[in-house]
């Protein structure tokens, strides 16, 4: 019985010296069938997440201090990469892959935690559904603003090709008077559909204006018109001439055919909660 004992110990060192050789050989930190690439301890201002896994779906998930944000994770032949700006300042992020169960529901993966020691502009680089990094993206941007060559201009440029391109989506809409938020959203998607509710409004202006390089506020707050009082998203963009934010909403300005590109009375209808 001693001698069964003893060799179920050296097994089970044996299998975990192997695991841990592993880890350490191949840098890798594995839980639930997915891989993660270790990282340095200390970063700069960004993350690239990458690694392997045999599951069909998994998201990341990052938190500092009271800031939580989950971000989509596309996986091509099992292997993945996100690149991910900290944007909530120098300090400690704790980064966590999660793997999909069924549903909403997930369980944990690898975790990792890194020193942010740059502080970075997060109204100028890509955040979730703000791709302002992809290439489809900035070209469009870049033809947008063609000839335009000032801050102000490029931004009425992007309100406007915005409010021309791109239509209300009620079904979207009517769903989540529902509860159903399980769609689609962001830039990215909002340009291949041509159409999308206030917050797919806000994102794309985002990262249109990001793509060139113009500090591009999303904001979430209240909305106020005759026909509708409620949840609202729409933008603020940073015009360096004039050293000012101006605030223009794409969503009124379309459903409502009325100005909303940096008009006097624009407070009038919307009360900020909150921006990123």
């Amino acid at each position: 019985m001693r001698k069964n004992f003893i060799l179920l110990i050296i097994i089970v060192l044996i299998l975990n010296i192997g695991q841990a050789t592993f880890a350490q050989g191949k840098n890798f930190i594995t839980k639930n069938n997915v891989s993660l690439e270790k990282l340095d301890d200390k970063v700069e201002g960004v993350v690239k997440l990458s690694g392997k896994t045999t599951n069909s779906k998994i998201k990341i998930l990052v938190k500092k201090d009271d800031y939580t944000k989950w971000f989509d994770v596309d996986i091509n032949k099992g292997k993945f990469s996100k690149k991910i700006y900290l944007t909530e300042g120098k300090g400690s992020y704790k980064i966590y892959i999660l793997v999909n169960i069924e549903g909403r529901k997930y369980k944990y993966g690898p975790e990792i935690e890194v020193i942010n020691t740059k502080k970075v502009n997060k109204f100028l680089v890509s955040n979730k559904h703000i791709e302002s990094n992809n290439k489809e993206i900035i070209k469009l941007a870049k033809k947008i603003t063609a000839n335009k060559e000032t801050d102000y201009e490029k931004a009425k440029a992007i309100y406007e090709w915005v409010i021309k391109n791109i239509e209300y989506d009620n079904k979207k809409y009517n769903k989540h008077l529902n509860d159903n938020y399980n769609q689609s959203y962001g830039a990215l998607n909002t340009i291949k559909v041509k159409k999308g509710v206030c917050y797919d409004y806000a994102t794309l202006v985002a990262a249109l204006g990001r793509a060139i390089k113009l500090q591009t506020k999303v904001i979430e707050g209240k909305g106020i018109t005759e026909d509708y009082s409620g949840l609202h998203a729409w933008n603020e963009i940073y015009i360096s001439e004039k050293n000012t934010w101006i605030k223009l909403d794409t969503t009124f300005a379309d459903t409502a055919n009325s100005n909303y590109f940096d008009t006097e009375e624009f407070d009038d209808n919307h009360i900020k909660q909150s921006e990123y």
